[in-house]
């Protein structure tokens, strides 16, 4: 028993400075945040003409109508063909509820015999919607990019007088979203490193040098926009406001400890 204790406390002694080596070697581990607010400068906006009716040919007369009104309204502003995407049409069938609501019902025994609902036999009533056309709705998508939020505001503004069934949400980007990223990625290890000094320092050691770098993020963007104002010159002109987008960057880095 007496000599199985002396053997597990030479092996205790040999593995404690193992075990300190390992823990200097792995230095000091932290992460950092690097944040970019940028303005957006690349807009676009979604709207759809739908039309319903019972002959697609005279459905396409009016959707192509009203495209043409929503186009050339871009174009007035001189925004270039590639910056306005028009083709995406769709039609399908609309399924119609019934049409007829049962009061009451009246029966008649005769050679023939017949059913009628308020006043009207079931079987004329049935051959009558049989026969008719169905239900088609026709629509068209028109999306149209702008440089200029300015440019959104007029647009929406003609646009409405055309009557469009319906106008998406303004989507906002930034076109330079990689270069800020980058800037992003720079504060992000300027943070890191401060951080490390700070523990390094609260421990009573000094960082030597960069052992890992690794980084976290994905090239993300967090819109933070402002809510729209009136225009205190004109109270009938209506100005967006964007606000501001935040670009984040994240990485994980090691410093080595001075000894």
């Amino acid at each position: 028993m007496r000599l199985l204790s002396v053997y597990l406390f030479f092996i205790y002694l040999l593995f404690i400075p193992i075990q300190a080596d390992a823990f200097s070697d792995l230095g000091i581990e932290v992460s950092g945040q690097g944040s970019v607010e940028v303005v957006a400068d690349q807009f676009s906006l979604t709207l759809t003409i739908t039309e319903r009716g019972r002959v697609p040919s005279k459905l396409q007369a009016l959707v192509d109508k009203k495209s043409n009104a929503v186009v050339n309204s871009a174009k007035s502003m001189a925004i270039n063909d590639s910056n306005i995407t028009s083709a995406r049409v769709n039609l399908r069938i609309v399924t119609e509820k019934p049409s007829i609501k049962v009061q009451g019902v009246e029966y008649h025994k005769a050679k023939q015999g017949s059913i009628y609902v308020d006043g009207q036999s079931i079987y004329q009533a049935t051959n009558d919607h049989a026969k008719q056309r169905p239900l088609f709705e026709l629509s068209r998508q028109i999306t149209v990019h702008f440089n200029k939020v300015s440019d959104y505001d007029r647009f929406l503004t003609d646009i409405i007088k055309i009557n469009v069934s319906h106008i998406s949400p303004l989507s906002m980007s930034v076109k330079e979203r990689d270069e800020y990223y980058q800037q992003a990625l720079l504060l992000a290890i300027s943070h890191a490193k401060e951080k490390a000094q700070h523990m390094a320092k609260q421990a009573g050691a000094t960082i030597d040098k960069l052992k890992f770098l690794k980084e976290v993020s994905s090239n993300h963007y967090r819109p933070m926009y402002s809510e729209a104002r009136v225009s205190g010159a004109s109270q009938r002109t209506h100005v967006s406001l964007i606000g501001s987008q935040t670009i984040t960057a994240r990485v994980l880095v090691v410093f080595s400890l001075k000894e």
